[in-house]
């Protein structure tokens, strides 16, 4: 095929326009034409010399250009078919690559999730086993414990919370028909004595002499038997736990005449499971006997004189089955247990037609069969991202032909994006390949119960957190972080003992879980071996020499009862350790929970503050230097605790800021602020008022309601209103500061940079903020041994507030050679104890017509302010 270029005739066709052959004997045959010349260029020559000259008429003539106009045309209609041909088989190639591909994935993911979910049943069944073992450790030192007694230790071991699928749990005891009267006493706690003229039964005590001797029966002391009817033996429900919504069983049920394998049950130690129902649930009975000891005596004789009763445990199987199955759409599952009668299925979920599955064999007769999706096929129709490829790339391929038709060029069609692989939760991290947080919890929890069961054993945790981290992470990149980890979790491994446990929490933060002997517990040591293995220089691929790496490490160890009890103290010697300096371990002691529980303390008293307005705001005068008058004053935080006095800022606003409480307490400084500076506007006063914005504020998507409520509810002018952001909140996230900034200025708010120099913020990012004011900290303005190294930092800072059309307002002025270092580098606006200490409002006013004094400010003019106060703390 030959492909033309626009303007450019076929091979052998003559010029559009132009004269025909000479050979032809047309008008133009008897003229030479030159090489490389045109026949037409020719014609004009010879018009030029006097050569008698006639042109070819004109149908013929444009006949030719429109033949020509077409084969262009045709051309690259081939070209643009081309294209398109060529889009649409690329497309269906790579759609059916994307549906090889998910086929392939999904193959892959059902293994994953069936193993994810047996392995949470595999979990559960161990949970409901330690029910067993709880309840019968219980029975089997307290046989005759009263239904008080026994609601006791329930709450004790919160078995309500730990296993939402435990419905009911009791002992069923032996009652023989004598024993009917004193078991009704001690279950009900009342004395019963059977009524006169209750049931008579002879009874022998010598084989000449009979007597009539009253015994009692369930109907006589007000129990109802269920079946009814009088037995010599009755196995009743001494103690009962059952959840509100669950119907409780009658009093007098006997489950002997229920299930008569009951009592062989007692005789072989064996328990037995059979399904039940649990309203309109299918739920699980569970009967186990209990011995005294805990143990079952070897000897049948032994076992019945050892018999404490049957404790009986009713389970919902779907509440287990439901959270294994949550997160897995279009999955199915099967419980089965079977072991010597008992054969019983739970199932949850339906099964798809054609459906994968899986049998995992759990032991001790449980098996579970996972349904999964149907085996995908590498099937463009039945694949929806293959197919939107293809549609896709038709779409695209068939506008690429049409933009090369009409243009005579064309782009190739871009690459479809590949979708991301979501990560499948499991209980081991993906990345080290420890366990992760709900694998360490419930190991945690497990190793607890064994300590309370066991005297002798105490329980373990090492919090580490590796320093620095995030440094590696920022300066290495994120590929460099996952390598070290990777590495720290190799050495906990090799330094721990095989049957200790190391884990991770997420991010850097690794636990070592310990159970030791009470007497030879030496955390202390696998502390300082673990330091001692991770100091050793550590090589990362591809990221140049080696380097030392430090951690910080939090031990506690003791009788807890839960493992957020266990965590919390080693994470609160962990913080003791990096306060300290990092790079060791601290043991816990209770000094640090009380250190934690003042500060609960002081969360509290900021709670009532914020009710009982016990915040007051102070008010530092800022002064334009070249008028010599008040330009606007800085609104300053301050807490008037009840027994403490007058708190600065540094002494409360950390611990607000954790506790969110910021928020309410930064809303009601600009609320206030705004109040009393419209105020001084409605009296003739025109001044601004500056406000400062904690992090926590900024970075709220409410935080532009905040404002223009304030605005509206004061009616202040809003170019009075300053809003002041630390530098280094600024530089935290530069897009999102920005966007809030901008939205806040379109208002009319003015913004300052406050302690500017701290944050390190290049020129190109301030430019791009909506800023009006840099306020420098005093810090720059200090003596210094280098008067020209302060001087050309002044310079600068002021050279760059120019070039941003920036106020430049110097804060900490305390000295008259100061001020006059600082009016004569050109600096407009200045605010420091020498021109005005913070003072409340009823002080300040005074100052609102005076002009900058030219000595230091007398400290009773605005620093004594209150009876007995000490002047308050600049800032």
């Amino acid at each position: 095929m030959v492909v033309m270029t626009d303007g450019e005739p076929p091979e052998n066709s003559p010029e559009p326009g132009a004269a025909p052959d000479a050979s032809a004997g047309g008008p133009l045959g008897g003229l030479p034409q030159q090489p490389g010349q045109s026949p037409a260029a020719t014609a004009l020559e010879a018009q030029g010399d006097g050569a008698v000259t006639s042109t070819p008429s004109g149908p013929p003539l444009l006949g030719r250009l429109r033949d020509v106009a077409r084969g262009r045309k045709a051309v690259w209609a081939a070209v643009a078919v081309v294209c398109v041909a060529a889009g649409v088989i690329g497309s269906l190639l790579g759609a059916q690559a994307v549906a090889r591909n998910d086929a392939a994935k999904a193959g892959q993911a059902f293994p994953r999730t069936s193993s994810g979910i047996s392995s949470q049943l595999k979990l559960a069944i161990q949970h409901d086993e330690d029910i067993l073992i709880s309840a019968s450790t219980f029975f089997s030192g307290n046989a005759t414990a009263s239904a008080a007694e026994f609601n006791v230790w329930v709450k004790w071991a919160q078995m309500l919370r730990r296993y939402p699928e435990l419905q009911r749990l009791g002992l069923v005891t032996l009652v023989r028909a004598p024993e009917i009267a004193a078991f009704q006493a001690r279950v009900t706690g009342h004395v019963v004595k059977p009524p006169a003229g209750n049931t008579l039964k002879p009874a022998l005590t010598s084989r000449s002499v009979k007597r009539i001797v009253p015994l009692a029966t369930p109907a006589s002391v007000g129990l109802n038997v269920v079946p009814a009817g009088i037995r010599g033996f009755y196995c009743l429900a001494a103690v009962e736990l059952a959840r509100a919504h669950v119907r409780r069983s009658p009093a007098g049920l006997d489950y002997c005449a229920r299930t008569p394998t009951l009592l062989s049950s007692r005789d072989s130690a064996l328990g037995g499971y059979a399904r039940t129902s649990v309203g309109r649930s299918e739920g699980l009975a569970i009967v186990t006997p209990v011995y005294r000891g805990n143990l079952p005596p070897s000897g049948l004789v032994s076992r019945r004189g050892a018999f404490v009763g049957w404790l009986r445990e009713v389970l919902l199987p779907s509440v287990v089955l439901q959270q294994a199955l949550r997160g897995h759409a279009g999955y199915a599952v099967r419980l089965r247990y079977k072991a010597h009668s008992s054969n019983i299925v739970f199932n949850s979920g339906t099964a798809q037609r054609g459906a994968q599955s899986s049998t995992v064999n759990l032991h001790n007769g449980w098996t579970v069969r996972t349904f999964g999706p149907p085996p995908a096929t590498a099937s463009v129709l039945n694949d929806r991202n293959a197919l939107a490829l293809l549609i896709g790339g038709a779409i695209v391929s068939l506008l690429l032909g049409l933009l090369v038709f009409l243009l005579g060029g064309g782009r190739s069609p871009a690459r479809a994006p590949q979708a991301r692989e979501l990560p499948h939760a499991d209980l081991y991290d993906p990345l080290t390949g420890l366990p992760n947080r709900a694998l360490m919890m419930d190991r945690a929890e497990r190793m607890l119960a064994r300590a309370t069961r066991q005297s002798g054993l105490l329980v373990g945790a090492l919090f580490i957190d590796i320093d620095w981290f995030k440094d590696v992470n920022e300066k290495l990149g994120e590929d460099a972080g996952d390598e070290l980890l990777a590495i720290v979790a190799e050495r906990l491994d090799n330094v721990v003992r095989a049957h200790d446990t190391v884990g991770r929490l997420g991010g850097d933060e690794f636990v070592v879980l310990v159970e030791s002997a009470a007497r030879g517990a030496r955390l202390d040591s696998l502390a300082r071996r673990v330091i001692e293995a991770l100091h050793k220089p550590v090589q990362l691929e591809g990221f140049g020499p080696s380097f030392a790496m430090t951690a910080s490490i939090g031990v506690a160890f003791g009788r807890y009862a839960s493992p957020d009890d266990l965590l919390r103290d080693a994470q609160l010697a962990l913080r003791a350790a990096q306060t300290a300096g990092r790079d060791r371990y601290t043991l816990f002691n209770a000094n640090m929970r009380s250190v934690i529980e003042g500060r609960g303390v002081l969360e509290a008293e900021l709670n009532t503050a914020l009710q009982e307005k016990q915040f007051i705001l102070l008010y530092q005068p800022i002064y334009d230097l070249g008028t010599r008058k008040v330009a606007g004053f800085e609104a300053l935080l301050r807490w008037r605790h009840p027994k403490q006095g007058i708190l600065p800022p540094e002494d409360f606003v950390p611990l607000a800021e954790e506790a969110g409480l910021i928020v309410p307490i930064g809303r009601w400084a600009l609320e206030e602020a705004c109040t009393r500076a419209a105020a001084w506007n409605v009296a003739g006063h025109r001044v601004g008022i500056s406000v400062e914005v904690s992090p926590n504020q900024l970075n709220r998507d409410g935080f532009a309601t905040d404002v223009r409520r304030a605005l509206q509810q004061s009616g202040i002018d809003p170019s009075l209103l300053t809003l002041e952001i630390a530098e280094t909140t600024l530089m935290r996230d530069i897009e999102g500061s920005r966007a809030r900034l901008q939205e806040i200025h379109e208002m009319g708010v003015r913004i300052a940079v406050d302690d500017f120099g701290s944050g390190y913020a290049e020129q190109s990012d301030l430019q791009l903020m909506p800023l009006d004011f840099l306020k420098v900290d005093r810090s720059s303005l200090a003596a210094s041994e280098d008067e020209e190294y302060r001087s050309w930092l002044l310079q600068a800072i002021l050279i760059v507030g120019r070039e941003l059309s920036l106020t430049v307002i110097a804060t900490g002025i305390q000295t008259q050679e100061q001020l006059r270092a600082v009016q004569g580098m050109g600096c407009t606006m200045a605010q420091g104890s020498f021109m005005g200490r913070p003072a409340p409002a009823d002080a300040v006013e005074s100052v609102l017509q005076s002009e900058l004094p030219a000595a230091p400010a007398d400290p009773t003019s605005l620093a004594q302010w209150s009876p007995g106060s000490t002047p308050p703390a600049e800032g």
